[in-house]
């Protein structure tokens, strides 16, 4: 019963930190794709950087949502 207990823990631990992982990474990539974007198309200001980061804290933040127990 203890040890079940335990590994409810860390079960619940790794997947809370790998939703942080998984939001972190989705937004890095998504500001990636601005700067890239921003450099193709030489634009004054940083306009697709800010643009999608922003929608990448959209989308990680749907993704982390969808992952929460429904409880």
């Amino acid at each position: 019963m203890k040890d079940e207990r335990k590994t409810e823990g860390v079960n619940q631990y790794l997947k809370f930190s790998g939703m942080g992982m998984q939001m972190a990474i989705t937004i890095a990539l998504f500001t990636w794709l601005g700067t890239f974007l921003d450099k193709k198309y030489e634009t004054d200001k940083p306009l697709w950087t800010a643009g999608l980061s922003l929608l990448g804290v959209f989308v990680g933040l749907y993704l982390m949502f969808k992952q929460l127990p429904k409880k």
